[in-house]
């Protein structure tokens, strides 16, 4: 980095929002210098902390994070909290009452809404002296329902139907390039501007796999968002020979040479 700045190297979360990897580089910028003193005295993150807009607590919470890492950007991204993930968090009779409730208000053909929904768990946990459980809650159940299954215990088979396979289940995957699936995502870097080093965007990357063997067939990298020119682009480098496009690049260890 020029100015003087502390080196940022960056890695690791392709799927991170572009609002938070921007709070993520700026901090960056700052806790890598604090990193490099020896010891961080009050005054000295009290001047990050005014200049990140954060409180002092946290300038030394993102400097254990700094040193405890590897020292790259990722570091400081927003960590999730797993929420207990895997664990009952709440007592056993507000779980039944949520999947009584959901089973019998939600899944029918009154096609009742989500608040109408919970205001039935409100009651029913009120009634029985119980803790209420938040929306949010509630919510996170019906979003873990089956599409389909839920579809067809509210609207019946026509609604189900634009959800499931028109083919049935489908075939498995046995041979190479039997199927060959197109994804696109963000590409963890910034790209700038060559002279005034202005920040342009981050690039996506569409890469079409082999579903058999996992194999990357075709690429293309765009700063324009995924739509379906680079789909196409990245179709055209799948069926294309790929032996100049890697000579370009500099690659000249092909078998047989």
């Amino acid at each position: 980095m020029d100015g003087g700045r502390a080196q940022i190297i960056e890695r690791g979360v392709l799927t991170a929002p572009h609002e938070a990897w921007d709070v993520a580089v700026r901090q960056a910028e700052v806790i890598g210098r604090l990193a490099a003193e020896p010891q961080v005295g009050a005054a000295a993150a009290d001047a990050a902390a005014s200049e990140l807009g954060i409180s002092q607590r946290q300038v030394y919470v993102l400097l254990g994070r700094w040193r405890a890492g590897e020292g790259v950007v990722s570091d400081l991204l927003p960590r999730r909290s797993s929420g207990g993930r895997g664990q009952g968090r709440l007592p056993a009779a507000v779980e039944a009452i949520l999947r009584e409730v959901i089973d019998a208000r939600y899944l029918n053909r009154q096609r009742r809404s989500v608040a109408a929904v919970y205001r039935e768990v409100v009651r029913r946990c009120r009634a029985g002296g119980m803790s209420v459980p938040a929306r949010k809650t509630l919510a996170r159940r019906i979003e873990a329902l089956d599409p389909a299954t839920a579809a067809a215990a509210r609207e019946g088979a026509d609604g189900a139907r634009r959800l499931r396979s028109a083919g049935g289940d489908p075939p498995s995957i046995e041979d190479l390039l039997q199927q060959v699936q197109i994804d696109h995502t963000p590409i963890d870097l910034e790209v700038v501007d060559e002279r005034h080093r202005l920040p342009i965007g981050r690039p996506y990357v569409t890469a079409a796999i082999d579903v058999a063997s996992r194999c990357v067939v075709g690429l293309v990298v765009t700063l324009e968002a995924p739509s379906a020119l680079s789909s196409g682009l990245c179709l055209a480098h799948t069926v294309c020979d790929k032996r100049p496009w890697l000579e370009r690049l500099g690659w000249r260890r092909w078998p047989g040479r």
